[in-house]
């Protein structure tokens, strides 16, 4: 179970975003759920998904504009509801237009804790 309390990161709601998860071979829909600068929660997951410590592409889709941002994640944390599973994912890979979009959701520079993660965010490795 997740534990808050240990999060680096604030996590952003997104309303109207949807993933196609992919192991390579199979594929699953999901709702995002929020984000941070370093990772996602996704639900409405299939309980078939087989959740690894392994690193899966997750195409993101939705928002005004349909845009679509492809990921790669690696699981961190799995809830089971029933059918269904929530899946909170670390960023590995993303390209640079989807840390634009994240960096106009968080909280801008100078906020109190960000100037660090604003630091480390931008160093990250990009497509």
């Amino acid at each position: 179970m997740e534990d808050n309390t240990f999060r680096k990161q604030d996590r952003i709601k997104l309303r109207g975003y949807i993933a196609d998860i992919s192991d390579g071979t199979y594929e699953y829909d999901a709702i995002v759920e929020d984000v941070s600068l370093e990772g996602l929660c996704l639900t409405d997951v299939s309980n078939k998904f087989t959740v690894e410590k392994k690193i899966y592409t997750a195409v993101i889709t939705g928002g005004p504009d349909a845009d679509s941002y492809k990921l790669q994640v690696q699981p961190r944390w799995v809830r089971r509801h029933g059918d269904f599973i929530e899946v909170g994912f670390t960023i590995i890979r993303s390209p640079t237009k989807w840390k634009r979009f994240i960096r106009e959701l968080v909280p801008k520079k100078g906020t109190v804790n960000m100037d660090e993660e604003w630091e480390r965010f931008s160093n990250l490795s990009i497509w």
